[in-house]
């Protein structure tokens, strides 16, 4: 992913992460999917089958899927691998992260790229985990789908 894309991929994060937002502004194209701006409370909400974990569906285009992942204290994700790159940016709680066997410990703060392919799995900390996550292609997001649907 070029770096200008990274940087308005995370300005975009910041914004919609923070609840800065505006109304859905309609595409000009329609062979291409349409602009959106959506406040954090706007957003789909899931929750994973198990009840650990929650994700708000911030965006989504043909190139990358952003969503804001919320964990329970000490909830896990199973090793797993995604066709796509993908961001991790901790906003809130710690936890352990293991790429391709090595341990990495994380923390508010922290941001982490993971290359396609990779084998990973988390264990989250003592506390809540709030992050923002970006998959470099929209298609590993498909596993929320079989998230059902959360109400506020």
């Amino acid at each position: 992913m070029r770096p200008s894309i990274v940087l308005s991929t995370l300005a975009a994060l910041i914004l919609v992460s923070q609840g800065w937002a505006a109304e859905p502004e309609a595409s000009s194209s329609p062979s291409s999917p349409s602009a959106v701006v959506r406040a954090l409370q706007a957003a789909e909400r899931r929750t994973s089958p198990s009840g650990t974990a929650q994700v708000r569906l911030l965006a989504q285009g043909q190139n990358a899927f952003l969503g804001r992942l919320e964990m329970k204290p000490h909830a896990k994700v199973p090793p797993h691998q995604d066709p796509t790159e993908e961001y991790i940016h901790v906003i809130e709680g710690s936890g352990t992260l293991w790429i391709d066997g090595t341990e990495h410990p994380i923390e508010a703060g922290s941001t982490v790229f993971m290359p396609a392919g990779a084998k990973v799995r988390f264990e989250n900390g003592p506390e809540r985990l709030v992050a923002l996550q970006v998959f470099a292609g929209p298609g590993p997001a498909a596993k929320y789908d079989r998230w059902k649907h959360a109400s506020d």
